[in-house]
């Protein structure tokens, strides 16, 4: 008994050697503990606690409060796009500027009531409703469906990335051109049936998989493991900034070496 317990214990010993070998904390431990949400935007990442209440926090993990305590506690997704802030909340589009404070309804009350998924790209909102249909939303709220009804309805994950929406559909990664409505796979079916966290930096996409390996992935497919399998194995979220990946653990923020 007394062996199998030496030899666990130099397991976890060689495993988070190896994270503080390739991740550096930022900030204090546990001040993302109550996150729920983040995103970055001009240097800097926003993010939402629990009971609603946005932070700013800059690459040092220096952060301060934006706003009331609780003010975005019906906020459902939260998108950045050309410096502001987008959320769903009741099923209405709502944008912040996080400079003045100023926060207001676009569009029609709930328009948005059926999203599911949504993404900043080229100065539009894309959203997927529950019926899979995707819809293009202008920043004074007038919106138009793209495709056909239901065309998305196996999409898991949305992300914006060089012109196009990427999504992985039943295991599949796919890049999608609004302006053409063409779509094509990239890589081979099923390459990303185990993942369950993606973030798009530049011109990769960062993956995690169910068992915690982290991945990343050009535009054509090609991917590449970054560190030992299973490292982020407690990881919450991730985000990326200025080319830099950053994760959340345990309620800890780090960037990647």
């Amino acid at each position: 008994m007394k062996k199998y317990f030496l030899i666990a214990q130099l397991l976890c010993v060689v495993v988070v050697s190896s994270f503080a070998q390739q991740w550096a904390q930022v900030g204090a431990v546990g001040d993302w503990k109550n996150t729920i949400d983040v995103v970055s935007m001009n240097g800097s990442f926003y993010s939402l606690e629990a009971d609603g209440t946005l932070f700013k926090t800059d690459k040092n993990g220096t952060f301060n409060q934006i706003g009331e305590r609780g003010f975005f506690e019906n906020a459902d997704f939260l998108v950045a796009l050309d410096g502001e802030l987008w959320t769903i909340e009741g099923g209405s589009l709502y944008r912040s500027n996080v400079k003045s404070l100023v926060w207001e309804r676009v569009g029609k009350e709930g328009d948005w009531a059926n999203t599911v998924a949504m993404v900043g790209l080229n100065g539009k909102l894309y959203t997927i409703e529950t019926d899979g249909t995707l819809y293009e939303t202008y920043k004074n709220g007038t919106w138009r469906q793209v495709g056909g009804a239901g065309e998305f309805g196996n999409v898991f994950m949305l992300e914006a990335m060089d012109n196009h929406l990427w999504t992985v559909e039943n295991g599949t990664l796919y890049k999608n051109s609004v302006s053409s409505m063409t779509w094509e796979q990239v890589g081979a079916v099923a390459d990303w049936e185990h993942t369950v966290a993606m973030v798009a930096d530049g011109s990769y996409l960062w993956s995690i998989e169910s068992d915690g390996t982290l991945f990343r992935t050009d535009k054509s497919g090609r991917f590449e493991k970054f560190g030992e399998r299973g490292l982020l194995s407690e990881v919450s979220m991730i985000v990326a900034l200025d080319k830099v990946l950053y994760a959340v653990e345990n309620g800890t923020l780090y960037k990647k070496k």
